[in-house]
């Protein structure tokens, strides 16, 4: 899942009778929209635990603000120096035009935080929009409603203006938590706000984002949950020689996905297939094994003793037995046979994929480089289905320069000529 309120509406509509507008809920939280982002920044993660509380009836936003607060700082023990908000500052949405949250900059200020670490955002940003997802028809309103996020300040970066905020993409803002104020729906129709006839607060923390500041590093993947998984990801490792940072972009996506799978099927998910869920899985299964293809890690060899790892983390963090012992050999066996079964197709892509890959290279050494090469590359990876890692590779070492911004804008001209 990739939000906490599917699940505590699901479950409510289940149980008509239960009591209390309180609820709490610690979940693996999986995003598979956010999967291009992984290996290229400090802080996204395919997977991770996100701890959320659900308050339903009127939104409290001082009460609630109070209480964010008083975890980052207090309990958390969080530098409060080095805490920035985001706040929304109003806009306009599908024709309707929406008030800034003069009450949460109000509960902000009421707690001491300096004016200036307070940051007014728009619609993009700070105002929260409940997911079409996976089979979204348009039938049904989508919730909506002002956030407000808390970040920390991880230090300048030299690449980037000193005095950025949180709006800023350069990775100097770590966004922690943050907390919805959800009192309306958008009807998609025709495009009216309507006022919720039960509002609700949701408030959300990430924990591996947290582990980053509480234990001082500066990327999720140096954490004490990370840091052992690409260690070993290192020790297999036989490429010496590869563009810059695809390396480390590489190691992050192999443990990120690595880890996620096995999560995943462990929840249950299916095999590898064409669509829904079965899709992902088969996403997420090529686009390691391309990345085992980079740092040229055999995978028989690898993936039994890095699921080992997987699982030996997993049970220092539970109790036990031998039932459980049992279970998670198992789950491992039908991680490996996905694998296994996908790595054949898969690797039969690559190799057609490959071929063509020479053809147009030699190609554009006959023709000194007077083809169109996006046109060319965008046919191989999206066609030919060889991932773009292993294209940036080939051309690397085939001296051809590849700029990966003017392939993914060339990219997204292709795809709006689909629609």
């Amino acid at each position: 899942m990739s939000a906490g309120l599917v699940q505590v509406e699901l479950s409510l509509s289940r149980f008509p009778d239960y009591q209390g507008q309180q609820f709490v809920l610690v979940q693996d939280c999986f995003r598979h929209f956010d999967l291009d982002s992984i290996g290229r920044d400090e802080s996204h993660l395919s997977l991770f635990e996100m701890p959320g509380a659900f308050v339903f009836g009127p939104n409290a936003k001082a009460s609630t603000i109070r209480r964010m607060w008083t975890l980052a700082t207090q309990q958390l023990t969080i530098n409060p120096e080095q805490l920035w908000v985001s706040y929304f500052a109003g806009g306009e949405l599908e024709g309707n035009t929406l008030a800034a949250d003069e009450e949460t900059y109000e509960a902000w200020l009421e707690l001491g935080l300096a004016p200036e670490r307070l940051v007014g955002l728009g619609v993009e940003d700070n105002y929260w929009q409940q997911s079409r997802g996976l089979g979204f028809t348009g039938d049904h309103p989508r919730k909506c409603g002002p956030n407000t996020e808390l970040f920390y300040d991880l230090g300048a970066r030299p690449d980037c203006d000193a005095a950025c905020g949180p709006q800023c993409r350069c990775g100097r803002f770590l966004e922690f938590s943050n907390s919805l104020f959800i009192a309306s729906e958008l009807e998609e129709e025709h495009h009216q706000i309507i006022p919720l006839e039960n509002p609700f607060t949701e408030t959300v923390i990430g924990t591996e984002r947290v582990a980053v500041i509480l234990q001082g590093v500066s990327s999720v993947f140096e954490t004490a949950e990370y840091r052992p998984l690409i260690e070993l990801i290192r020790q297999y490792r036989q490429v010496q020689q590869l563009p810059e940072g695809m390396a480390e972009e590489s190691e992050r996506i192999l443990a990120d996905h690595l880890k996620a799978l096995w999560v995943l099927v462990g929840d249950g998910a299916p095999p590898p297939g064409k669509n829904g869920r079965e899709r992902i899985v088969k996403l997420l299964i090529r686009r390691a094994i391309a990345r085992l293809m980079v740092l040229e890690i055999e995978e028989a060899t690898f993936l039994p003793v890095f699921l080992a790892k997987l699982v030996e983390q997993w049970q220092t963090h539970q109790e036990s037995g031998e039932a459980q012992a049992v279970l998670n050999q198992t789950l491992v066996e039908t991680l490996l046979s996905y694998i296994e079964a996908e790595s054949v197709r898969f690797h039969k892509t690559v190799e057609r994929g490959h071929d063509k890959l020479r053809q147009f290279i030699a190609n554009q050494v006959e023709l000194e480089h007077e083809t169109s090469l996006e046109a060319n590359l965008i046919d191989i990876e999206k066609n030919w289905g060889l991932p773009l890692p292993l294209i940036e590779l080939h051309l690397w070492r085939a001296n051809i320069p590849f700029n990966r911004q003017q392939y993914q804008d060339a990219l997204q001209r292709w795809k709006s000529q689909l629609r």
